[in-house]
């Protein structure tokens, strides 16, 4: 069974290319194009491994508050926050950091780390 990973991004064209690239290498991809969306999911039954979640999104929370939720959710979750802004030193414990832009080797290296 291939791992899933949940996918929130608020901008269309990121969203789609990190769903091809995950997809083309196997994994289940969910999508969220924002926290809300992203946390009926998180509350559903669906398997998910690893969430993939920009930091600066609209909404009420950013990403790095919806990897704090989700891992008081579901504690085995892997998350990677990404942004082209510097990480906060703050980050959720057991939460991984990646710079955009990013390439696909890295996206790719990365939730298989997570995933793992």
């Amino acid at each position: 069974m291939s791992k899933c990973v949940l996918v929130v991004e608020d901008e269309p064209l990121i969203r789609l290319l990190v769903i091809d690239i995950l997809s083309e290498a196997g994994f289940q991809v969910l999508e969220a194009q924002d926290p809300a969306e992203a946390l009926t999911v998180l509350k559903s039954d669906e398997q998910i491994d690893v969430l993939l979640t920009d930091v600066r999104m609209p909404g009420c929370i950013d990403g790095f508050e919806l990897a704090e939720v989700a891992k008081r959710s579901r504690p085995k979750l892997g998350v990677i926050v990404t942004s082209g802004y510097i990480a906060r030193g703050d980050l959720p414990s057991g939460t991984n950091f990646l710079h955009k832009p990013f390439s696909a080797s890295d996206l790719l290296k990365r939730v298989r780390q997570v995933a793992a």
